[in-house]
């Protein structure tokens, strides 16, 4: 079995290609620049280096020629951009009648005028529109968002964040992304319909965090609950949907019911990501 990974040096493509590959997948990572640091380290694992445009019809159905599956990550550019990206990659999946998989975003589909959520949402949609057969992933606000955070946690043990006071949201780790992607491909029949599968490690709120990266670094860490306006300006609107409830209810079984994956527990990030060091 051969996967195309789209998006394959970000942060859901890099993560599908290692579990791809760590499941004997052959891969093709299909990158715009193959000199982004993740592209090297990626073709150290052996995994095939394709260069080409997402937005570009001709290069994504030439990636597919051999793919027996794609994972579809859009990525974080402008709205006019991301959009072109998910349409041509849908477009591109439907006339090679290749079965796909989504790196999407829990409850994408209440359209909260959010353009990386609306995106994903519309990704979605053209995908059952058309009838490719694929599993959407859905990922909640993505673990390594805190690294942001790490010098002031190491230096002075305070983690700013944009959760304002007891705000929950869930929280994903973008390898249990891969490592649920992988499991669909290597799964019998692989995507078949068109599945929504939260791919979540609970609700936390920010005092939580703070209360794990204690015990992973061993050293008092006080929260520090910010307002949406200190992510980044492209990022604004979506802290302000998070900070609203969206990205709560996210508790299911039906990734493990489904593809018996289990996401792992936020500490296992920070303690694999060496917060602790």
């Amino acid at each position: 079995m051969r996967v195309l990974v789209t998006g394959a040096t970000e942060r859901y493509g890099y993560a599908a290609a290692r579990a791809l590959d760590d499941a004997d997948v052959d891969v093709t990572a299909f990158v715009r620049d193959p000199d982004t640091p993740a592209a090297p380290a990626l073709a150290e694992r052996g995994i095939d280096i394709v260069r080409g445009r997402r937005d570009q019809l001709d290069h994504v159905e030439d990636a597919l020629v051999d793919a027996d599956g794609v994972f579809l990550a859009v990525g974080t550019g402008s709205a006019r951009a991301a959009t072109d990206q998910g349409e041509t990659l849908v477009r591109a999946a439907d006339r090679t009648d290749t079965p796909a998989v989504h790196a999407s975003v829990l409850h994408a589909d209440d359209r909260p005028g959010v353009r990386c959520v609306d995106v994903r949402a519309s990704v979605d949609a053209d995908l059952s529109s058309r009838g490719v057969p694929h599993v959407s992933l859905r990922a909640g606000v993505p673990l390594d968002a805190f690294e942001r955070a790490r010098d002031a946690v190491e230096a002075e043990g305070q983690l700013a964040f944009p959760l304002e006071g007891h705000a929950r949201a869930a929280l994903t780790d973008p390898r249990d992304v891969g490592r649920a992607a992988a499991a669909v491909f290597t799964t019998a029949g692989g995507p078949s319909g068109a599945d929504r599968l939260p791919v979540t490690s609970g609700t936390h709120s920010l005092y939580d965090v703070a209360d794990v990266l204690e015990t992973v670094t061993g050293r008092d860490v006080r929260a520090d609950p910010q307002p949406p306006t200190a992510a980044p300006r492209s990022q604004t609107a979506f802290y302000r949907w998070v900070n609203e409830g969206a990205l709560l209810g996210a508790a299911s079984d039906a990734l493990a019911d489904a593809y018996g994956v289990e996401t792992a527990p936020i500490a296992d990030y920070f303690e694999r990501t060496d917060w602790g060091e």
